[in-house]
């Protein structure tokens, strides 16, 4: 059959569109015999199957924006239930709004808008420290090699090695303040002047072209597409080969960033100060309206309970119908994204300088003062330390 169909570097291999790289180490285990337990074909199909996708259960917790590429918030590790101490504070010239990531030695990684990123040990000490061209607004996404990408506002996606060497530096036509998320392939997908995919490598895969910028983080769906939203005002689901699946009008600009819960809802909010829920297929399911901007992004409890903040200075926790359960009033706007532990603690910053922990039910368990506003989402590490960032451009950990 001809091959007008198959765009970028895809080709047209047993009737579907496939990237060449992907058809030629299909070919070579062919050929080769091997057995790969991550790779099978469905026969009747006649096309490759990614065993090693995950599915919604399977998920574990990643080093990157609100704990994966799923962004439900989820932390493996408990936090502090009392009011905790802090064990250290280190300093960056400037405000950190980006979320800290922890990595698998306990090295904390974190963005500023000084321009540097910086990999502080697990005793406050400094590793290293990269300066890039311009501010950080992005958390890091880890690779599971300890590549570490992060987006910087002089419109490129950078990989640093794990001991901040420069690997890669992609450039696009907008400022990345988008944070990346990471395919099972190992692939990069990020928000700039539209959605781009990267290669491990440091080549474009392709390129999603958008009318305005993508603020909002791609979110994957077990359903193999992208989720974002856009500053037009639309909810955009583009597939893993950089083809549109669906487009839904929210009806307001968009920063937040989607979720996806166990069952495949998506949850996102809009700056009319509404939260929308959407099935796999784009169909709003129901809308939540708060007092202003939902600008962070939702989290979801175990039981399915949606946990976000609203400019309107209230942390918002609605059942997966769209029914309130609880609301914690607060001081100031609430942009960070909130983290939910194993107990379904929930811990979230607020423009009011406080560092709030909220019980399942919503009794406010502890207030931490940190004397800045908290715009940066949380992140807890295995023995209980809790590592935000704040306005006065400091990297807090608390136990």
């Amino acid at each position: 059959m001809s091959d007008r169909e198959c765009r970028l570097d895809r080709i047209c291999y047993e009737g579907v569109c496939q990237f060449s790289e992907d058809v030629r180490a299909e070919r070579a285990r062919a050929d080769a015999g091997a057995s790969d337990p991550a790779f099978t074909v469905d026969a009747s199909a006649n096309v490759s199957v990614d065993a090693s996708v995950e599915t919604p259960a399977a998920v574990v917790e990643r080093p990157e924006f609100m704990g994966g590429p799923h962004h439900r918030g989820r932390t493996q590790y408990a936090g502090p239930i009392q009011n905790p101490s802090a064990r250290f504070s280190f300093s960056t010239g400037a405000r950190i709004f980006a979320s800290p990531v922890v990595g698998a030695d306990g090295t904390i990684y974190v963005g500023s808008l000084d321009h540097g990123l910086s990999a502080v040990s697990s005793d406050g000490t400094l590793r290293w420290r990269y300066v890039a061209g311009d501010k950080f607004y992005s958390t890091p996404a880890l690779g599971p090699d300890g590549t570490i990408y992060v987006g910087n506002d002089d419109h490129s996606l950078l990989a640093l090695s794990a001991v901040g060497a420069l690997r890669f530096r992609v450039t696009f036509g907008d400022p990345v303040d988008s944070s990346p998320t990471l395919g099972t392939d190992g692939t990069i997908y990020v928000g700039a002047d539209g959605l781009y995919a990267v290669t491990p490598a440091g080549n474009v895969r392709w390129h999603f072209a958008t009318a305005g910028h993508i603020r909002s983080s791609p979110a994957l769906h077990p359903d193999g597409f992208l989720v974002v939203g856009t500053p037009e005002g639309s909810v955009l689901a583009v597939g893993f080969d950089g083809v549109e699946r669906w487009r839904t009008a929210a009806g307001a600009s968009i920063d937040s960033s989607a979720s996806i819960a166990d069952d495949g809802t998506i949850y996102i909010g809009t700056d009319r100060g509404e939260l929308l829920a959407l099935d796999h297929g784009g169909t709003i399911l129901w809308r939540y309206a708060t007092g202003r901007d939902v600008r962070a992004t939702p989290a979801i409890a175990p039981d399915g309970t949606i946990v976000v903040g609203s400019y309107d200075a209230h942390v918002y926790a609605i059942a997966p119908n769209g029914t309130l359960r609880f609301r914690v009033e607060t001081g100031g706007r609430v942009r960070s994204s909130a983290r939910i532990d194993p107990s379904g603690r929930i811990y979230v910053g607020c423009q009011d300088d406080i560092l709030y922990a909220i019980a399942p039910d919503g009794e406010v368990l502890w207030r931490h003062d940190l004397g800045e506003d908290i715009d940066s989402t949380p992140a807890i590490d295995a023995d209980g330390t809790l590592f935000v960032g704040s306005d006065d451009g400091a990297l807090h950990a608390l136990r």
